[in-house]
């Protein structure tokens, strides 16, 4: 009897883990199939020679952006919307992932930062960043690749 209570235990701990790993596979899929699509699309338009990253930017339309170099070994993103024209655009003389961050942490109580994602908007590209602040509450703030001014706060949520 004892055998068979560590056989159930260990069986139903396999089966959560497993179904943990499906569900996580699955949920995460068509995040991947719209990233593929779009590193796809901007190779064959030959807006960039070499993708470094590509991820899905979520605003009031659903994007990707792409990352990487063109032909001259410049650093350029190409946004990949759902409908519509591929923007792209070089981002020598734009403010960096690195600068956009330390414009936040200087003048917000950032506990942790979540994530960084360059997107585009109506007012041009942003910096999206997503952090915790002291009290851990999650906000979101814009910043104007161009320059690094603030475009949008959506605090305390």
């Amino acid at each position: 009897m004892k055998e068979w209570m560590k056989f159930i235990i260990v069986f139903l701990s396999f089966l959560a883990v497993a179904i943990v790993m499906v569900i996580l596979f699955l949920g995460n899929k068509p995040f991947s199939e719209a990233e593929q699509a779009a590193v796809e699309k901007v190779e064959a338009e030959g807006l960039l020679d070499e993708v470094e990253r590509a991820y899905v930017y979520s605003s009031s339309a659903q994007s990707v952006t792409v990352l990487g170099t063109d032909g001259e070994g410049k650093i350029k993103a190409a946004f990949v919307p759902e409908e519509g024209d591929m923007e792209a655009l070089m981002l020598e003389d734009q403010v960096t992932a690195q600068q956009a961050r330390e414009i936040v942490q200087e003048d917000m109580e950032v506990e942790e930062i979540l994530h960084t994602k360059l997107g585009m908007e109506e007012a041009g590209a942003v910096w999206e960043i997503a952090f915790l602040n002291e009290a851990g509450r999650l906000n979101y703030v814009y910043l104007l690749a161009e320059d690094g001014t603030w475009w949008k706060r959506i605090l305390n949520l």
